[in-house]
């Protein structure tokens, strides 16, 4: 008899543990948003409502307020200064490409403009090696592109280059602050 009480004991303490393992997956599951997708909502969001009031694009500081938001604030501030490093390198050159192609007259969108875009990644990511900041030579060359070919039409070409560099850093720093107090 009392084996037949340890055998029902040890089943029910089995099917306890089982009932618990099974609750605590169906918690995990039920779990819908997680606060890394919270922090990077609000970041966004209060990145649309500074473009609103400058009157700019939230395109760029959306972006980088999402590709900015970490896990935690720590992770945030070195993937923040990794981007605010590459963005100012990618905007300096992309400047200086702008003023060449207009110096030298280049048609645009053409196989010479493509071949000097080509060449001009080369001292890009060369200067993020140099600097130590190899990681962000990815977004160094990609804000390099954004203003070399996204800024047809503009008037002040200098004007969307310094408005692409602020607009990433103002969605990097809106994605640590947001990260830091949440």
């Amino acid at each position: 008899m009392d084996e037949n009480k340890n055998m029902e004991s040890e089943n029910i303490s089995e099917n306890v543990d089982h009932e618990a393992e099974n609750k605590s997956k169906e918690i995990k599951t039920k779990r819908i948003i997680g606060m890394r997708v919270i922090k990077t909502v609000i970041a966004s969001y209060i990145c649309f409502i500074i473009s609103y009031f400058r009157n700019t694009s939230p395109f760029y500081s959306v972006i980088a307020a999402i590709l900015s938001m970490q896990t935690d604030h720590d992770s945030s501030l070195k993937v923040g200064k990794n981007r605010m490093v590459g963005t100012i390198i990618g905007g300096i050159y992309g400047f200086i490409a702008i003023l060449l192609i207009d110096l030298l007259n280049i048609e645009l969108f053409n196989y010479i403009h493509y071949l000097i875009l080509s060449l001009f990644l080369i001292p890009i990511i060369y200067t993020n090696v140099h600097l130590k900041y190899s990681s962000s030579s990815y977004i160094s060359c990609v804000v390099f592109l954004s203003i070399t070919i996204s800024h047809i039409g503009d008037a002040n070409p200098m004007y969307f280059a310094i408005n692409r560099v602020i607009d990433t850093l103002l969605g990097i720093v809106v994605s640590l602050i947001v990260n830091r107090l949440m």
